[in-house]
């Protein structure tokens, strides 16, 4: 159902066990990781398919350092820095960032041991189909600069953001792949035989400056839109086989001409500003694209077949079947200059360029996207959305009949043999991963115990990491089956999400986060939080987002993925957060992971009652759901599984009244 193994860009077998083993013995790094085949170049030029011979499984292993510009004089520092680059690495915990298992040392290399996965480099889908329609493009670019965000939170660069470096898997998860020349920010500018490391056509101008600090942050963002710029054009902005003539071009002719991006223009402009410090940073870059997604086609698009789906235009592939998406299917562009062909005339100048243009270009947009939908414009690409279905006859049409539910179960369990469910990582009493992987808290064990009345043991169940910014995506693009993530059931949202709720099986208070001790401001209720205009921290897509400034509360512009991110910003004493809101419950575990610092303000009106998450598409699922949580609430479970996880966090000796589950109607 959900398959883990496969090569990080590279064809190859997943069986576990390797295959055809040749008489000459392999090299096995610490008498446990066999290398098999090179998978691709890689940074360092060690990157292999290996077997892990302990937990029966395919791994990528990859060197991170250059053996041949090492000097015995240099190596026991270049030792030093890569075992640093690698603890980094393994502690980035995203989906869109390869998950790396282990680090190893030998004499005279450090490895860095990743998950493998199947999928198509962006590369491939662009030797093939030459263009990417505007909505896929923006969907790959704002996956990879969540992964880029998560990166350099580690203070990591990645410094080879390419397409051959952003992996494609089925259903449309993109991952960030190939640390093999990743390094910390701020360190040495570190260079292979005299060269910058790096692939030229991707290379910020800046690094070439002679006072340059080498690479940052910002060199990444411009390394994308370099990416964006290849995804939608079909071409790259700046040609030339050479470092040098990539550099003259971007001198000679700093501002591409941008043919079918649309909307995406300004984030292309701002990420390609040459000058670092005008660069669209990474947040701005990332709600930019959210806004190029989630902006409603202009009129042109709708006006041709207003009471129906617009018939795709003759450019354009067949669309797919929407419950097989294909996640490579790409609008074929009329034309498309290749890098040396004279550039055609520009259209309109959009604004956006730099920090400042976040909104601004909508005007000029549409005025360029009327001019290119009678050609086989931007829009015709986006790709329905993945997933898995029940897959049960009948299920399309409301459902199994009456007396053959069970039989269509017994159905979609065999096509399903394990139940994927997305869950937080880091919500201490509620949903928790430790540093060896397990799992722990309400939400995982209300997970085990609703699997096991759908007929799962938990060896059956896998968890997935979510976050509050991601999961209704991660159920549409099918990498899981049910969310329960401290999800807050509310009509707006399953019409935002497109989702259904299952619940509720908990109801929460609002509360706020404070600092125990603080040189500028006391805070011990909301109304000091709000008379003293503090800045308040909250995950984004919350129900807080948007609840937070109508109340009267100083919130900043940007919001974190996750509460733990706030948490970590109100602990740094440079922020300028004072104060989390989230559910008191949420909130009591970080109080009482760091009661020396951190204190919980009494809880505010109203619940946040939290549902279980499922697609809209599966009634079948629904229904099960629905009577096996139903189960649960019914017997002593709950009783129990409350005061082993919450008791110590809320202070009760007592569980409370156990939460009503709503009826599950609409199947």
């Amino acid at each position: 159902m959900h398959n883990d193994d496969g090569i990080n860009g590279a064809g190859g077998g997943a069986d576990g066990h390797p295959e055809d083993r040749p008489s000459a013995p392999r090299t096995v790094i610490e008498g446990r990781y066999e290398l098999l085949e090179p998978v691709g170049s890689g940074g360092m030029g060690e990157v292999w398919k290996a077997h892990d011979r302990r937990l029966r499984r395919f791994v990528a292993v990859k060197g991170l350092l250059d053996r041949r510009a090492m000097t015995p004089d240099t190596q026991k520092a270049a030792m030093l820095r890569a075992r640093r680059e690698a603890e980094a690495l393994a502690k980035i915990e995203h989906q869109n960032v390869v998950t790396v298992h282990d680090q190893i040392e030998t004499a005279d290399q450090v490895w860095i041991v990743m998950k493998l996965l199947e999928g198509r480099s962006l590369a491939d889908l662009l030797s093939r189909d030459r263009v990417l329609g505007v909505p896929r493009a923006a969907d790959i670019g704002l996956q990879v600069i969540q992964g880029l965000r998560a990166v350099h939170a580690a203070s990591v660069l990645h410094r080879d953001v390419k397409p051959g470096n952003v992996l494609v898997r089925d259903g449309g998860q993109v991952v960030l792949v190939d640390f093999g020349i990743a390094t910390f920010e701020g360190a040495d500018r570190v260079t292979r035989y005299g060269g910058i490391i790096g692939t030229p056509p991707y290379l910020a101008p800046e690094l070439f400056a002679p006072a340059s600090p080498g690479p940052t942050p910002a060199s990444d963002l411009w390394a994308l839109g370099v990416t964006l710029y290849e995804m939608v054009e079909g071409r790259l902005p700046f040609g030339g086989a050479e470092v040098w003539e990539v550099q003259a071009n971007i001198q000679q002719s700093p501002d591409p001409v941008l043919r079918y991006a649309g909307p995406l223009g300004p984030v292309i402009q701002g990420l390609l500003a040459t000058d670092p410090s005008g660069r669209l940073d990474a947040a701005s870059a990332e709600e930019m694209l959210r806004e190029v997604l989630t902006e409603d086609m202009p009129a042109p698009a709708r006006a041709a077949t207003p009471a129906a789906t617009p018939a795709p235009a003759p450019t354009a592939r067949p669309t797919p079947p929407a419950s097989r998406p294909a996640p490579e299917e790409a609008v074929q562009a009329p034309d498309v200059p290749s890098s040396e062909a004279a550039p055609p005339e520009s259209p309109p100048k959009l604004s956006g360029k730099g920090r400042g243009g976040v909104r601004g270009w909508r005007t000029a947009a549409v005025v360029v996207c009327a001019a290119l939908l009678a050609g086989g414009g931007w829009f015709l690409s986006q790709s329905g959305s993945g997933g898995k279905q029940d897959d049960v006859a009948g299920e399309q049409g409301g459902g199994a009949a009456e007396g053959d539910t069970e039989k269509a179960w017994e159905q979609w369990k065999s096509e399903n043999e394990r139940l994927t469910i997305g869950a937080k990582t880091d919500q201490p009493g509620l949903s928790f991963r430790n540093e060896t992987g397990v799992w722990s808290g309400f939400d995982i064990d209300i997970a085990y115990a609703l699997a096991g009345k759908l007929g799962y043991d938990r060896e059956h169940v896998d968890f997935y990491p979510v976050t509050t910014g991601n999961r209704a995506s991660k159920l549409a693009n099918g990498d899981v089956d049910l969310v329960i993530a401290s999800y807050s059931m509310t009509v707006e949202r399953e019409k935002k999400d497109n989702i259904n709720f299952v619940g509720p099986y908990y109801k929460a208070g609002s509360s706020l986060l404070v600092r125990k001790h603080s040189v500028n401001h006391d805070l011990n209720s909301a109304a000091d939080v709000k008379t003293k205009h503090v800045q308040v921290c909250t995950a984004r897509d919350s129900t807080y987002a948007s609840r937070l400034r109508k109340e009267g509360y100083t919130t900043g512009k940007w919001q974190p993925d996750s509460y733990k991110e706030c948490v970590d910003r109100l602990l740094d004493e440079q922020s300028k957060v004072y104060a989390v809101a989230s559910d008191d419950v949420l909130l009591a575990g970080y109080a009482n992971d760091d009661p020396k610092n951190l204190k919980l303000l009494p809880s505010g009106a109203g619940t946040e009652p939290y549902g279980v998450a499922l697609p809209k598409d599966k009634p079948l699922l629904k229904s099960k759901v629905c009577s096996g949580l139903q189960e649960v609430l019914a017997g002593d479970e709950w009783s129990e599984m409350y005061m082993k996880d919450l008791s110590a966090l809320t202070g009760r000796k007592t569980p409370p009244s156990k939460p009503e589950l709503q009826p599950c109607s609409g199947q």
